[in-house]
């Protein structure tokens, strides 16, 4: 059984949002020669990111990144990091985006890389923050929610690559496979 946190019109809601955020923040930084470099992190930001990006209104370019820390469970493991070639990244704007902010491990690794990619700019944009549990320092620039300490599934976010297909964000009740 799955508890909703968010529903669908929520996350509408709050996605449309943070596009206005993202759009005015940006709107006298980037140019169709220059665009916005917007970096989802795949798996957990694939829907957040679709929804978003179709609202944002500044010119943008996006590339794919991976970050996988999570395996077959519910906790962290060591972070595997894929990220696309400093080429495409340097000098640009630079917006990461997240499903969740947690402990902030894994955001501050990815930052990190980035960093040395000499962007423009580096911020984070997160659908879920839980800075509760954050031992990293990480700020997260635009934020759709602000969640308690909880295991969260659904929007793209999974457990054991299960629940993605969910239309909202949730809680399990009773953890079964």
């Amino acid at each position: 059984m799955v508890k909703i946190l968010y529903s669908e019109e929520e996350i509408a809601r709050q996605v449309q949002l943070l596009a206005g955020q993202i759009s005015a923040h940006y709107a006298p930084l980037v140019s169709i020669s220059y665009p916005l470099v917007v970096l989802p992190v795949l798996k957990g930001a694939f829907v957040f990111s679709s929804d978003l990006l179709r609202r944002v209104t500044v010119p943008l370019r996006v590339e794919f990144l991976r970050a996988s820390s999570y395996r077959e469970g519910t906790v962290s493991g060591g972070l595997e990091l894929d990220i696309p070639e400093t080429a495409f990244l340097s000098g640009h704007h630079l917006l990461l985006l997240e499903d969740i902010v947690d402990t902030g491990r894994t955001a501050s690794q990815i930052l990190a890389t980035l960093k040395g990619c000499g962007p423009a700019s580096l911020q984070i944009c997160a659908l879920l923050d839980k800075p509760s549990r954050r031992v990293a320092p990480v700020e997260v620039h635009f934020r759709g929610f602000t969640i308690a300490d909880r295991f969260v599934i659904g929007y793209g976010m999974d457990l054991a690559e299960r629940y993605r297909e969910l239309p909202y964000v949730g809680e399990l009740e009773e953890c079964t496979f």
